[in-house]
């Protein structure tokens, strides 16, 4: 996050733009004459990712009076003011469009400076990575469920094309709503996708996207993985949960899908040492056995005699899935180091086969077999995509994937910010900062040493302030040099943010439930606000923090509520909240789970990110309002219904960026870094 800025948009536009070399390349023209016309495009960035059938060009011209026509890809641009600024929406084409400008005269003669943009356009845009289901054999399709958006996405696998159905119907009034699914399965006999989450076993039809009212809750138990045999429409799944006597129990249950009916197919008494910490399920061939694995360990289960056979697969040490091989007696272990294997055991041999180490991927997460012997499905849990990979032939193709830009691949990013030209962003699950350029490539920026767990960015013109969950706030100068300024980790557990306080040499920190004032030379720390002070409503979960610098207030977001805070005395009063504990307070834009905030164009009025709770049994997608400061109205500015384009499924930060007032925004699951045009409200990716 930046220092607050109080100035007009234009003065720092034109600061920024000198600086940083401005929006974007520009083209030869008119020979270099200082009163030639030449065109700038704020929105979108240089590179970026979409989904969407058009996109909202806007930009400005320097020196534009001899400007009669401007034009992007050949559609003509309008402007209210003589083309200092315009805009156009132009059509895209699926793969990649270059988006240029081109301005002429009064005689229709080119002129000026132009300049281009390239956007990538995909049919769909896929979520978060939660595993894959696979259609029927020999039928080249498989089922991504993108839960964060409500919708299940058809992937053709041979072409990688994909087309998104969204989740329409009411769930069940005795289901769950979903809210952490695991990896699906197709039922294809029952036409649904099993989906385990937590202590439910969810059902949708993939091709009505409607809720299939099943019912397979028990007692107390959570749903660890599940599988399904078409071809004795069998299903299972592995369960975890604790008996009477307190024994944690590790049991294999069948679930009929016709009946509603369960049986309990296998069990260890996990307390008493039985079995293995399994995580993942598979059945053979047969049915009559399941194969369960751990990160280092196999054991196979036998329903008929009752009996376990363990499975010598060292040295994996990183199993991530396991799944049935076409062969009976074969199956096949994905590891997170090391690749595909398979493992076959007849009487007393046993082999494990290497076949592909995977070292084009991240992340490697789930392995589903293909329709021929030698082929594999897997997804990257980090990338967000699936490859395809042939054993015989040694290859692996990517299939579907939504990436942008080169480089190492976010787990997940919080923060980011502007440090002296470069957009950097944090992903506190590496320990790192990445630098992002204007093509979406990234490079690590500062890793390791002193970053623990690195959540928040702080920028002056030479130095980058980081904050970490335990407290430590680290700096680090353009050299990459690192170096601990506050390290009272007493004082400030669970840091979230980091904020310039309106005094020179001090900085704000928020912690879970208080807000700490940081003096970096001395490194001392006084606590402003914290829980059960008596000063106002408690904010609790705190996500994000912004100063006001004039006024010396900071405002907070904190789970169901925005909360305004004095710099001065810590008092608390609430903006925004619809928690039924705190009582309501504003009007308009359902408040929910406000997570990023930034200043609109003014210190007037806040806008907030903010999760918008479930919506027909999914989590909804996030949608930005603007929160009035005087008022406390809150008036809706972004959502899946108001702008287009990709829209993260969890938001982190949120950040103006003054040279263009475009919206940065990362995408926490997706480890993706989206830009937002504020007034088309049309989104892209710009790095992931």
């Amino acid at each position: 996050m930046r220092r607050t800025c109080l100035t007009s948009l234009a003065l720092t536009s034109l600061c920024l733009l000198s600086a940083c070399g401005g929006g974007g390349g520009h083209g030869d023209g008119d020979g270099g004459k200082a009163s030639a016309p030449s065109a700038d495009i704020q929105f979108p960035p240089q590179v970026s990712l979409t989904d969407a059938t058009t996109i909202a060009v806007r930009g400005t011209v320097e020196s534009p009076g001899r400007v009669a026509h401007l034009m992007v890809r050949g559609v003509p641009a309008a402007t209210t003011d003589g083309w200092q600024t315009w805009s156009a929406t132009v059509p895209l084409v699926l793969g990649s469009n270059k988006l240029n400008v081109s301005m002429l005269d009064t005689d229709g003669n080119p002129i000026g400076a132009d300049e281009s943009v390239s956007v990538k356009r995909q049919d769909v845009v896929l979520g978060n990575c939660t595993g894959l289901a696979m259609d029927a054999a020999f039928s080249g399709r498989a089922f991504w469920l993108d839960a964060a958006r409500g919708r299940v996405i058809h992937i053709d696998l041979p072409s990688g094309a994909r087309m998104a159905r969204k989740i329409e119907a009411e769930l069940h009034p005795d289901t769950q709503p979903m809210m952490n699914p695991g990896e699906p399965v197709y039922d294809e006999l029952n036409r649904v996708l099993c989906i385990p989450d937590g202590e439910w076993v969810h059902f949708i039809d993939p091709w009505t996207c409607n809720w299939v009212p099943i019912d397979f809750r028990r007692l107390d138990q959570t749903i660890l993985d599940l599988d399904y045999l078409p071809a004795n429409d069998m299903l299972v799944t592995l369960e975890s949960r604790f008996d009477l006597n307190g024994d944690e129990l590790l049991e294999i249950v069948e679930l009929h899908v016709d009946t509603g009916l369960y049986e309990v197919l296998h069990s260890w008494n996990r307390t008493l040492g039985e079995g293995i910490p399994a995580t993942r399920i598979s059945l053979s061939q047969d049915g009559f056995n399941a194969y369960v694995a751990s990160t280092n360990a196999v054991l196979m289960a036998n329903f008929w005699q009752g009996a376990d056979y363990d499975m010598d697969i060292s040295p994996l040490s990183s199993i991530r899935d396991i799944s049935r091989s076409f062969d009976d007696g074969w199956v096949s272990v994905l590891d997170g180091e090391t690749g595909i294997h398979t493992f076959w055991k007849s009487g007393v041999q046993e082999t494990l086969t290497a076949l592909h180490p995977l070292d084009e991927l991240s992340s490697p997460f789930t392995l589903s077999p293909g329709d021929g012997q030698d082929e594999y499905f897997v997804t990257d849990s980090v990338e967000d995509a699936v490859y395809r990979v042939d054993t015989d032939m040694g290859t692996v193709s990517l299939t579907a994937g939504s990436a942008m830009g080169s480089g190492p691949s976010p787990t997940n990013l919080y923060d980011e910010t502007e440090f002296q030209c470069k957009r950097l962003a944090v992903d506190p699950l590496n320990d790192c900062v990445y630098s992002i350029a204007s093509d979406g490539s990234r490079t690590e920026f500062a890793r390791g040493g002193l970053l623990v767990w690195p959540v928040s960015l702080l920028a002056t013109d030479d130095l980058l302030y980081v904050g970490c969950t335990n407290g430590l706030v680290v700096t680090i100068d353009q050299d990459g040099n690192q170096e601990i300024v506050f390290d009272a980790v007493k004082d400030l557990p669970q840091l979230r943010d980091l904020a310039f306080a309106p005094d020179d040499g001090k900085l704000i920190a928020l912690g879970d439930n208080r807000l700490v004032e940081i003096d970096i030379l001395t490194g001392g720390a006084r606590v402003v606000s914290y829980a059960g002070d008596g000063m106002g409503p408690d904010f609790d979960a705190g996500v994000q923090v912004r100063v006001d610098s004039e006024l010396r207030m900071a405002y907070v977001t904190s789970d169901r509520a925005v909360h305004s805070v004095s710099l001065d005395d810590g008092y608390r009063i609430l903006l925004a909240s619809d928690d039924p504990n705190s009582g309501s307070v504003g009007f308009g834009a359902p408040v929910r789970s406000p997570v990023a905030l930034e200043f609109d164009n003014d210190t007037n009025s806040l806008l907030v990110a903010a999760h918008r709770g479930t919506e027909r049994g999914c989590p909804e997608p996030l949608n930005l309002y603007r929160l009035d400061l005087a008022t406390k109205e809150r008036t809706e500015v972004n959502s899946a219904a108001l702008g287009q384009g990709p829209i993260p499924g969890v938001a982190w930060s949120l950040e103006r960026e003054a040279s263009t007032g475009n919206l940065y925004m990362t995408g926490l699951k997706e480890g993706a870094l989206f830009v937002i045009d504020p007034i088309s409200g049309d989104r892209v990716i710009a790095s992931r």
